[in-house]
């Protein structure tokens, strides 16, 4: 017979007081375990059983499951004799979950905005944790612009462990929840400090600790400032014309950069402000002096950067500024899709044109063939992990793909083509449509 374990649960009530839930564990002689998923990346699954944590190789195994998040309950079935912790002696065959996975409910993480990729988005906390989200077939809502220092909130289902975000389904993404925002920046708390700083980057100077607030002015590479406190999510308080006032202090050193030092973060990272020699480019505002007639443009996406959108329309290219403007997509902005970007200015004089909105097209047919490069992280029998060149971690299912592949190796650079139209909200594990080697560069 072969040996496993099977981890029943029980729930007792005592009057309207629900007890705490009970987990017993018993051996019985079927090959399966059921446990909580802990993380899944690749072939390495480690799920818990109520009193320990098991680490399985599922290389040999088949997936059927679609939504491998945290906190999910699974039936991992294998051969041979399971001994405590010992995995030599088993081979995992299959791997399901429990379909009672409909419980975990919503959570919210709040952070000040550090970075947006075309794939990831990395928020810092009250506690200066870094977070970094997945990002793609999401929904986004931005009102006030992309720009480091924004206050987001990250909407999700599963476990976020520690900083581990790789088992977790990023619902929505947004600025615009304004109660949640000012609870959380009740909580932040600012270190009183005294010194001198200089920016090591052109910077904003800001009447609160948000990018909604009003610019009251800038400080150039290289000028100094007095700080007088420091808050771990990014923002630092000042003393600018005898008043309080705020920067995004990724930018701001306690020793003078040299002069011909480029602009850059304190950690030595190109500065993701967008710059104007030495000063902050200007936050884009309709002025009344230019075309205020709003217009629209369609096209598809070709680049994606912080603070900037490359468009291609009507055989043209076009890359526009958009840290100021709003966005609203459906399922995040990636290259290939079509987007409608709303403006006013000329198209034939670039400098007067600013970006109002970007949001999906309705059809958003390019969805349909959405690829993804990266690197093969591992594999199971039916499923292909890959990480893109921004960070993201995401797993397909293979079968039913065109697989163009002649073999899979860890490292090897690979492009997956697979239907992002309409990706169901509980999705972490996705269909390919067709696997292809990357081209080398």
């Amino acid at each position: 017979m072969i040996a496993g374990i099977v981890t029943i649960s029980s729930l007792s009530l005592t009057g309207c007081k629900k007890e705490e839930q009970k987990r017993e564990v018993i051996v019985v002689n079927e090959g399966q375990m059921e446990g909580t998923l802990i993380s899944f990346e690749g072939k390495t699954l480690e799920v818990e059983d109520g009193k320990e944590d098991y680490i399985f190789d599922v290389s040999n195994a088949t997936i059927h499951t679609r939504n491998m998040r945290a906190g999910d309950e699974l039936v991992i079935y294998y051969e041979g004799k399971l001994e405590g912790k010992d995995m030599s002696k088993i081979k995992v065959t299959k791997v399901e979950d429990l379909g009672d996975n409909e419980h975990q409910k919503e959570k919210q993480a709040v952070g000040t905005l550090v970075n947006l990729t075309e794939n990831t988005i990395t928020i810092r906390q009250n506690d200066g944790v870094e977070l970094m989200f997945s990002s793609n077939n999401c929904q986004h809502e931005f009102k006030n612009g992309i720009r480091e220092g924004n206050w987001i909130v990250v909407t999700y289902i599963g476990e976020v462990r520690g900083t581990d975000t790789k088992n977790v389904t990023v619902i929505k993404i947004t600025d615009n929840d304004p109660n949640l925002v000012k609870e959380e920046q009740k909580k932040m708390k600012m270190k009183a400090v005294d010194e001198t700083v200089y920016a090591t980057a052109g910077v904003h100077i800001r009447e609160s600790y948000t990018t909604d607030s009003k610019v009251l002015g800038s400080l150039a590479k290289g000028k100094s400032i007095v700080r007088t406190g420091v808050c771990e999510n990014g923002w630092s308080r000042v003393q600018y014309e005898s008043r309080d006032a705020y920067i995004y202090g990724e930018y701001l050193t306690t020793k003078k950069p040299k002069e011909d030092a480029p602009a850059a973060k304190t950690n030595g990272k190109p500065a993701a402000t967008a710059q104007a020699g030495n000063e902050p480019k200007p936050v884009q505002y309709p002025a009344e002096e230019t075309q205020t007639e709003e217009r629209t443009l369609t096209g598809t996406v070709v680049g994606v950067s912080m603070n900037t959108l490359t468009v291609a329309a009507d055989g043209q290219e076009y890359t526009w500024n958009i840290a100021d403007a709003e966005h609203e997509y459906a399922n995040g902005i990636q290259t290939g899709n079509t987007v409608t970007m709303i403006y006013v200015g000329n198209l034939e004089e670039p400098d007067t044109v600013v970006v109002l909105k970007v949001k999906d097209s309705d059809s958003n047919e390019a969805a349909k063939n959405a690829q993804y490069e990266g690197i093969i992280v591992d594999a199971t029998m039916n499923t292909l992990t890959i990480q893109t060149e921004d960070g993201a971690v995401m797993t397909f299912i293979k079968e039913g793909a065109v697989n163009n592949l002649k073999e899979e190796q860890n490292g090897q650079k690979v492009k997956i083509t697979a239907d992002m139209t309409a990706p169901e909200a509980e999705e972490t594990i996705f269909q390919a449509d067709q696997i292809d080697q990357a081209d080398a560069e």
